[in-house]
């Protein structure tokens, strides 16, 4: 039987990274389009994060870390570190 802890170590491929992030925004459309706003923003409570911030965070990470960083990649290659991500920069840019 297939060790459980190695069903999720794959190596990168980039078509099949590209196929998956490529549907997220259709399927966070779908998910989200013309609910309520309450249902929207709401949150579990204490740390959690509601859809907004959720979507928040994907579309600031995109523009402040995964597309620098592509490029920084693109034209560096490994001889630059990567800046520091602030993952809850969301929750004050979108307030």
């Amino acid at each position: 039987m297939e060790n459980v802890a190695d069903r999720t170590r794959r190596p990168f491929v980039l078509d099949e990274a590209t196929a998956m992030l490529s549907r997220t925004p259709a399927a966070l459309d779908t998910l989200l389009r013309d609910l309520p706003d309450h249902w929207v923003s709401a949150h579990e409570g204490g740390a959690t994060w509601s859809p907004l911030d959720v979507v928040g965070h994907l579309i600031h990470g995109d523009r402040t870390d995964w597309v620098p960083r592509a490029r920084m990649i693109l034209e560096h290659g490994e001889a630059r570190t990567f800046e520091p991500f602030d993952r809850f920069a969301q929750l004050t840019v979108s307030a």
